[in-house]
């Protein structure tokens, strides 16, 4: 809402005003249109920077109102060119753009002003009235110049009158700085309705006698020097208790002999002209705050961060000392967002930025690098030791908890490492270096600091290498899919199967799943595995049953990542409806991490996914940090076993209760249960005493492609006939 002040104000100055108003967002523009033309006299609307400059070469525009981020022609281009066609052009303009080339080319071409989008009404309304203000007063005096110069021309009689309507205040003075004369506006300034009134007195006779003396040492100063003193800022008092701003000059007055008699003065009110030029300045100085500060915490930003960290490095190269970049991200930041929502988010940042520097030495510096991302450089760094104890610090302030509204949030912070020059001698080598071993930090278990060393760019550049292959390996079908019997020990029948990932490459060589899954993972490939998988899988177990061969279920892992896409069950659906495969064929195993680490949306996907009449398994199971309270609640069928309890059993106590243990659990749940990793017959005795009679392993069969497969199944049956 606008004060009724502002308002007034705004329609007062604009009302004999034109516009042209640039907004490629159709509905924007509309809105804004409908109360921009209850201010303005016209209003004329383009849509992209070409449209407007078109429409600015037909007609004149007062004030050109402009977005910056448009199609066709943005309006940076825009306002270049109309600057070219009219260098006083006052342009305005709206973005939400914050990057400092952006900011400093606008001023750099003369853009008026420049307002944050989306705009507050008040400081878009505060721009509009400057600029108004100055383009009326332009308008003023180019009025009153041509009526001047009119004036002249018809007549000298004329003199007194032109005096009395110039908008500028003129006066003269005897050699005692009193006045002989003044014009109409210059008499209403000292507060006389005549300029008769005015006449003899001194400037401490009126209402600015506090810059009287100042004002009559300039007299003397111009009449003594015998030359004039032009166009010099100085402040008035006026009589409504303002201060306003002059431009002055001052000539000698001299006599038909040339002698001088006194002195000649002028004066402008440009308080308008100053409050915008301070307007302006101010605006530059937000603009320059906007390309080197972060909005949200107030830290240097990345901008300004390089710009310090390059002084820092040139001064350690001539000091032969050491300096560090830290690089510090906030762990599970995303969950927070994800469930408390990006306001919640922002006011975590904002704390945790006061809160670091409160951590911090005097000239360490801290800035936001991005999102949860912040960097820290610390200075004359005599051991790495001083960097541990400093990130230390920050690690340890983590432990009190973080009150934002009505949540109290437990957060923690991993941090990476680079020592100058030992790890970098740029600061775009050090800032990556850095960033690379907080992300082993974050892999060694997060809320821990790392420091960085070679070891970990060969490990980036071989995850980056492993991912081009797969993208190679997915595009040449490089991928198949193996089986893996699961029997059951007590009947000695075929139960089914486990479908496996294996990849062999180009060369022939097969590739561990252990290598390359977790980088497809963290790329972002792995549903594109998952899917082929799941597909032929469900192609492969369709083809068996069709053949009648009876090759019971068909188990497939899921990734957790997949789970979590929001189109996982219906592309599931859609795969198994287009192969013809029946759902009580498969069964989907998930990780006990996942439903562990999402249970509330394990859940929801897990019953859509047993509607289905899918069977789920938690495969794994023991590895991880299950919730019997989320377990009960989990819609599944089947726990497995890992294999890391199996392989030393019977011998290893500790595994043999923990194995025991499942198989009570899923006997007191009515899960069934397998145990995977079975290589020997007394692991296969102990299971069979323990109650576990279903399992997988090398004791039976190793994974192979469907064709052996198909002939194990075949002769397995065989057997036992």
């Amino acid at each position: 809402m606008l004060n009724k002040e502002l308002t007034r104000t705004l329609y007062k100055e604009c009302q004999s005003l034109s516009l042209l108003y640039v907004e490629d967002e159709r509905d924007l523009s509309e809105a804004m249109v409908m109360t921009l033309r209850e201010f303005f006299a016209s209003v004329s609307v383009a849509y992209n920077g070409q449209e407007g400059l078109a429409l600015y070469e037909k007609s004149d525009f007062d004030i050109v109102l402009t977005d910056l981020m448009m199609p066709v022609m943005n309006g940076r281009e825009m306002s270049r060119q109309i600057r070219l066609l009219n260098p006083e052009q006052s342009i305005i303009v709206l973005s939400a753009h914050e990057e400092s080339a952006y900011l400093m080319e606008l001023i750099e071409i003369g853009v008026y002003k420049f307002v944050q989008k989306p705009s507050n009404l008040k400081e878009l309304s505060e721009a509009l009235l400057s600029a108004a203000i100055q383009v009326n007063y332009k308008k003023k005096a180019s009025l009153h110049a041509d009526e001047t110069k009119a004036h002249l021309a018809e007549s000298r009689e004329l003199l007194r009158n032109i005096i009395d309507t110039v908008p500028v205040r003129i006066f003269w003075k005897d050699v005692d700085s009193r006045y002989l004369g003044c014009n109409t506006l210059f008499a209403k300034d000292a507060g006389f309705d005549t300029q008769d009134a005015l006449l003899g007195k001194n400037d401490f006779e009126l209402s600015w006698e506090d810059k009287a003396q100042a004002y009559i040492d300039d007299d003397r100063e111009v009449m003594q020097a015998g030359s004039e003193k032009i166009n010099y800022e100085e402040l008035q008092p006026h009589l409504n208790g303002k201060t306003r701003w002059l431009n002055t000059s001052k000539t000698p007055l001299r006599n038909e002999k040339n002698e001088i008699v006194g002195v000649l003065g002028t004066y402008s009110d440009i308080t308008a002209q100053k409050e915008a030029a301070l307007a302006i300045e101010k605006a530059k100085e937000a603009l320059v705050y906007q390309a080197n500060y972060d909005t949200l915490t107030g830290l240097p930003n990345r901008v300004l961060f390089l710009d310090r960290l390059s002084q820092a490095l040139k001064k350690s190269s001539r000091n032969a000392s050491r300096a560090a970049v830290v690089f510090i991200d906030l762990d599970r930041f995303k969950e927070i967002n994800d469930s408390l929502g990006h306001e919640v988010g922002d006011l975590v940042i904002k704390l945790l930025a006061e809160r670091l520097k409160e951590q911090l030495r005097q000239g360490d510096t801290l800035a936001r690098f991005g999102g949860d991302e912040f960097l820290l450089l610390l200075e004359n760094i005599a051991e790495a030791g001083e960097v541990a104890e400093v990130v230390e610090k920050l690690i340890f302030c983590m432990q009190i908890p973080f009150e934002v509204k009505e949540h109290t949030l437990h957060l923690s912070l991993s941090a990476g490492i680079s020592i100058f020059p030992d790890d970098g001698n740029s600061p775009e080598t050090l800032i990556r270096n850095a960033d690379t071993a907080m992300y082993t930090a974050k892999d060694e278990g997060r809320s821990t600091y790392s420091f960085y060393t070679t070891a970990m760019t060969e490990k980036t550049l071989s995850g980056m290498l492993m991912s081009k292959n797969i993208h190679h390996a997915l595009e040449n079908k490089e991928f198949m899919v193996y089986y893996q019997a699961q029997i059951d020990a007590q009947t000695k029948s075929f139960l089914g199967m486990e479908a496996l990932i294996r990849w062999k490459n180009s060369e022939g060589k097969f590739i561990s799943p252990a290598d390359f899954i977790p980088v497809a993972e963290a790329c972002g490939l792995i549903h594109h595995i998952g899917n082929y998988v799941f597909e032929e899988a469900c192609r492969q177990i369709t083809q068996w049953h069709a053949k009648g061969y009876g090759p019971g279920r068909m188990a497939i892992n899921m990734s957790a990542i997949e789970l979590q896409r929001e189109d996982f069950v219906e592309n599931m659906k859609n795969t198994m409806s287009a192969i013809g495969c029946r759902s009580e064929w498969i069964e989907l195993e998930i990780t006990e991490g996942y439903t562990m680490k999402h249970p509330r949306a394990a859940i929801t996907m897990l019953h859509e996914i047993k509607e289905l009449g899918i069977r789920l398994s938690v495969d794994d199971f023991g590895t991880g940090y299950s919730s019997l309270s989320y377990l009960t609640k989990l819609p599944v069928h089947k726990l497995k076993i890992d294999q890391s309890f199996i392989c030393e059993v019977p011998g290893n106590n500790n595994n043999e209760a923990i194995v025991e243990s499942i198989i009570s659990l899923a006997r007191a749940m009515r899960f069934d249960v397998i145990a995977e990793g079975v290589e020997t017959a007394q692991q296969e005795e102990f299971l069979l005493q323990k109650g576990c009679h279903n399992m997988q392993g090398y004791f039976y069969a190793r994974p192979m492609p469907a064709e052996e497969m198909e002939k194990f199944i075949l002769q397995y049956q065989q057997s036992k006939i």
